[in-house]
């Protein structure tokens, strides 16, 4: 969405001292603006006849032109120097008391080549306003979401949490429909509106309204001190950062409640909350781990309440070998729970195909398997609150690529080809149990070390082979059948094809000493291609309420084309010359 982005965002942090609780204390100061100006190539997009880039600058020049020298503005651009670039941001104008004119020359000479990172943008309007002391507001314009892999959303969610009074309001600029809830997530994540603008009128119209807004405010109301809810994998070791975490907050009068009065929840690692003096209790979700607590709040004196997971952390990579490459695809985890009575396996807590995956666990004892084609490995882990644990698991295992050629240097046969892996010896009854069945042309079988037995069967030939596999190794193995293949087309007396049903038959030429023929093959297509062994064979055509027998020959590696003529009544064949 890079190239469809425009966005202005406007950052207006009313400056406030954040003491303590005083719900009538207020502040006449005026506010600090940030004008944030995304300089992204898509600004050359039209919007009626003219480029976003004319509108953008003709809004910013009407809005200096009625700005209120008092409240100190700033500007910071992005995307304005490089393409593909998510870093590309820049504080081009410090917040202070500019004339109109700085603003615009500044604007002016913005060139829009990049992208939008949009979230970057809003941790960076923040952070340099120090949004954890003072009261942020932010304004955003945009006709489109986020291009470089941020979540926007998330953002302004964990900034309001982390904010003494953050909010962010989003003017949507000529969006497309689809594009509307990127952008209004961001205002209803931090209690702000969220308005659309059509064209450069409404543009500049929401602009005006930017200013008015600022020059109008009422004083602000000082926000009340915040705890912090923070966990750790045990008492002692630092609290989580980086990781999703989820809070619930319920109110209760005691500790032993069972039935407790939902409050609020939370999706952040470190979220503050501001609650009235009382008992709570706190669930928190991480990984596989679910803990509770019980804590205190005092309104007045706000602390850093510390839940204790009794956990520890789990991270997991798989090799074929030792010393050999790390996996990166075709694999899948399970993590397990193990019976404390039996010490079995007990149930799957979680299965990803994620090839190194991380897990947050509570204290105790599990079972990690690896799978990846045929192979599976298995290990126990023990973990320990406060574990910080890497484990790799080795699978001893290699792979084996097949493909089958009708003659040496021969193309690869495409077409009704079954490869077969069984079991190295036969069972009781001389049968070989089959393990696995792939009909893809040249597949790819990944298996435990040792010699490994497989037949592949194509039409009517088969041939047993072994591969003896190699840890973290890839076998190319070609498979000669030295057999040959023929397409049959049916003709009638003028040559063309038949087209009404027709079934072929392909036999052995001499009679079984049962008195039968034995059956090879067969085929209702009207152009079957059979492949078969070297030699002389019997092909029965049944067509209408006639039949008409002729013989063929086939030698190795050969591909050839029949066309055979029906006649009325049918014919019977000789012998193979």
């Amino acid at each position: 969405m890079g190239s469809r982005i425009f966005a202005v965002i406007l950052v207006l942090v009313l400056m406030i001292n954040p003491g303590g609780i005083f719900t009538d204390e207020r502040l006449e100061s005026p506010g600090k603006v940030v004008l944030v100006l995304d300089a992204s190539g898509s600004m050359w997009g039209r919007v009626k006849g003219r480029t976003k880039v004319e509108i953008a600058r003709e809004s910013v020049a009407t809005l200096m032109a009625t700005w209120d020298p008092a409240i100190e503005i700033g500007l910071i651009a992005y995307g304005h120097r490089h393409k593909n670039d998510c870093k590309d941001i820049e504080l081009v104008l410090p917040v202070s008391r500019h004339e109109p004119g700085d603003m615009v020359k500044a604007v002016n000479k913005l060139n829009a080549v990049g992208k939008t990172p949009i979230g970057s943008a809003l941790k960076l309007a923040a952070e340099t306003l120090e949004h954890t002391k003072e009261r942020a507001t932010v304004i955003l314009i945009s006709d489109g979401n986020e291009t470089c892999k941020m979540d926007p959303c998330t953002i302004a969610e964990a900034l309001e949490q982390s904010g003494i009074a953050f909010t962010a309001h989003v003017i949507g600029f000529d969006l497309e429909k689809e594009e509307t809830s990127g952008l209004k997530c961001i205002a209803e994540a931090t209690g702000g509106m969220f308005v659309e603008a059509v064209d450069a009128a409404s543009l500049t119209a929401a602009l005006k309204a930017v200013e008015v807004s600022v020059v109008t405010a009422p004083p602000a109301i000082k926000v009340p001190p915040a705890s912090r809810l923070v966990a750790v994998l045990t008492n002692g070791t630092a609290p989580l950062e980086n990781q999703e975490i989820n809070w619930i907050v319920s109110a209760s009068e005691k500790e032993s409640d069972v039935t407790r009065s939902f409050i609020k929840k939370y999706r952040h690692a470190r979220p503050r909350v501001r609650l009235e003096t009382g008992l709570y209790h706190v669930q928190v979700r991480t990984g596989l781990v679910v803990a509770e607590a019980m804590i205190q709040i005092d309104a007045e004196n706000p602390v850093e309440h510390v839940v204790n997971l009794n956990a520890g952390q789990l991270s997991l990579e798989g090799f074929y070998t030792k010393g050999g490459e790390k996996l990166e695809k075709n694999v899948r985890w399970n993590v397990c729970t193990i019976n404390e009575d039996s010490g079995a396996k007990d149930r799957v807590l979680d299965s990803t195909s994620f090839p190194s995956p991380d897990y947050t666990l509570s204290a105790g004892n599990y079972q990690i398997e690896l799978f990846s084609g045929l192979v599976r490995a298995k290990v126990i882990v023990k973990v320990q609150p406060g574990d910080i644990l890497k484990k790799k698991i080795f699978l001893n295992a290699g792979q084996v690529k097949l493909r089958a050629v009708l003659k040496e240097d021969g193309i690869p046969v495409r077409d009704s080809i079954h490869w077969y892996l069984t079991e190295k010896t036969a069972n009781e009854n001389g049968e070989y149990n089959q393990i696995d069945h792939n009909s893809n042309q040249s597949p790819v079988f990944t298996l435990g070390a040792g010699l490994r037995r497989f037949f592949v069967t194509v039409g009517s030939v088969k041939r047993v082979f072994e591969v003896d596999i190699v840890p973290d190794k890839m076998i190319e193995k070609t498979v000669i059948l030295n057999a040959g293949q023929v397409k049959m087309h049916a003709i009638n007396k003028d040559g063309d094809k038949i087209t009404n049903s027709i079934r072929w038959t392909i036999t052995r030429p001499e009679k079984h000493e049962s008195g039968a023929y034995e059956q090879l093959a067969y085929s209702s297509y009207h152009s079957p291609t059979f492949s078969l062994d070297p030699g002389c064979y019997r092909v029965v055509i049944d067509y209408d309420d006639h039949q008409q027998i002729e013989m063929i020959n086939v030698a190795a590696g050969e591909r050839k084309d029949l066309r055979i003529s029906l006649q009325r009544g049918g014919k019977q064949a000789g012998a193979c010359q």
